[in-house]
């Protein structure tokens, strides 16, 4: 849409009965979000995510915002991403749109049809529905929805918010990645297997047949062609890794170091001949920040993606910003605490 320096449809509107000098400095300031907006022309403020854009316009004494997103489901992310929030900072958000109470347009519904360990420390969950292909679009991720005992899935009220049975601070929501695709338009996630895990013992009173809910997609893509690559994670990072390494260009130049907990947990990874694949083993001392270290990128068209714990994933951004990556040359994501 014109006007607001974007491509996107705008998909849904609100007002914050504060001027906007106050909710700009908010949105600026606010630990939640990573881009602190642009300013257009106009005066406005713009953010930018994964799913899309939200701005924020001056209308006297309070403010307009809008949502831009590609589709449905991304708008559906951005509202409730951006009404929680504001909510926790003391910010109401009053929704223009009216919907009709149902299941949120970002949430699919499957039937589990197969669960295999594929190493000692993964099992694989496999899911048929109706309408989980269309998770394979609009990002690398989903959300897998456990929520409280007795708990039904969640819903949109009228003002388009998902509602959550019991709140949603009663709902476990980790982030997975689709692994496998099958013939008929199922999918397959890896889940890493620890002690006291909440996903591993979900998993292990898992059947054939029960009901699950995925929430997405969402995170970004990968640039499609950034001329040379650097993948990083470990055993928690595999499936995304993976899925990366498959959808790169067969001329596609760089280097992967997975580390996992023991041989046994490596896997047949396709990946283009000029990205060099490598190992590490917790079980001989592997290093994941030493590999980033070592790295022999060149010094322009480049691309790091770095995922792992909150600690390693905080050293590996003073890894690289301390090497001269500028913020659009690497992804350092925390995929635990």
């Amino acid at each position: 849409m014109k006007g607001h320096g974007m491509t996107h449809k705008i998909l849904s509107h609100g007002a914050i009965a504060l001027p906007f000098v106050v909710v700009r400095d908010w949105a600026k300031t606010s630990p939640h979000y990573e881009d602190h907006g642009r300013v257009e022309p106009d005066g406005s403020l713009v953010l930018t995510f994964g799913a899309g854009e939200v701005g924020m316009t001056p209308d006297g004494a309070e403010t307009r915002l809008w949502i831009g997103a590609q589709d449905a489901a991304g708008a559906q992310v951005l509202r409730d991403f951006i009404n929680q929030t504001a909510a926790e900072a003391g910010v109401a958000i009053r929704w223009r749109e009216r919907f009709t109470p149902g299941r949120p347009v970002n949430l699919s519904l499957g039937r589990v049809t197969a669960i295999r360990r594929i190493s000692p420390a993964f099992r694989r969950v496999e899911v048929e529905g109706p309408d989980i292909a269309r998770l394979l679009g609009g990002g690398l991720h989903f959300r897998l929805l456990i929520g409280p005992k007795g708990a039904g899935w969640p819903t949109i009220d009228t003002a388009g918010l998902t509602q959550w049975d019991g709140g949603i601070g009663a709902w476990h929501r980790p982030v997975y990645t689709i692994r496998t695709i099958s013939e008929t338009g199922g999918i397959g996630f890896d889940i890493f297997l620890h002690e006291g895990g909440r996903v591993s013992q979900w998993s292990e009173a898992l059947h054939i047949g029960d009901e699950v809910a995925l929430m997405g997609p969402s995170g970004g893509d990968i640039p499609a062609d950034p001329g040379w690559i650097g993948l990083f994670g470990d055993e928690t990072a595999l499936p995304a890794l993976a899925r990366i390494l498959a959808a790169l260009p067969a001329g596609a130049r760089g280097q992967a170091d997975i580390l996992v907990p023991e041989a046994a947990d490596i896997q047949p990874l396709p990946h283009p001949a000029g990205v060099r694949l490598n190992w590490l083993l917790r079980s001989d001392g592997g290093d994941l920040l030493a590999a980033l270290a070592d790295m022999t990128p060149p010094e322009a068209g480049r691309f790091v993606f770095f995922a792992a714990g909150k600690t390693e994933t905080t050293a590996a951004r003073r890894i690289l910003e301390g090497r001269g990556f500028g913020k659009k040359e690497f992804w350092a994501m925390a995929y635990w605490q």
